[in-house]
């Protein structure tokens, strides 16, 4: 009995520990989502590196949301040189608060064109974040 316990407990932790909200996706774009302090999420876009266009983060509240790590790019068509593909940007919630997380999908050398896609996202953490969303 001690040992089922056990388990049951491990495996509830386990799933806590690796949770993420998300992914979210272009379907996501425009909304407001909830979360709690030091939750991770991921951000799933559309991509195509060979085109020239990349997506880029713009400044956002750092006290509120940080990025964790590098993009990282998947293929959809097995790794083919020039084939478009999904990117996933993996965040943490680190404090109480709200902040708009917004992303263009722009060619960097274009700064006077406007972005070929954007997405934005407010992340309102904890109680604090909640009482200003009202």
């Amino acid at each position: 009995m001690k040992n089922l316990i056990k388990i049951s407990l491990i495996a509830i932790i386990a799933l806590f520990v690796s949770s993420c909200a998300g992914p979210f996706t272009m379907d996501d774009n425009g909304k407001t989502v909830n979360l709690s302090t030091y939750d991770p999420f991921e951000i799933d876009l559309s991509a195509n590196a060979s085109t020239g266009y990349s997506w880029q983060i713009l400044p956002y509240d750092s006290t509120v949301i940080n990025q964790v790590g590098k993009p990282e790019f998947k293929s959809n068509n097995d790794g083919a040189i020039g084939s478009a593909g999904v990117i996933t940007f993996k965040f943490k919630t680190v404090g109480d608060g709200q902040a708009t997380l917004k992303m263009v999908y722009k060619r960097k050398w274009e700064e006077n064109e406007p972005p070929a896609k954007t997405f934005e996202m407010e992340i309102v953490v904890g109680t604090m974040g909640r009482i200003l969303e009202d």
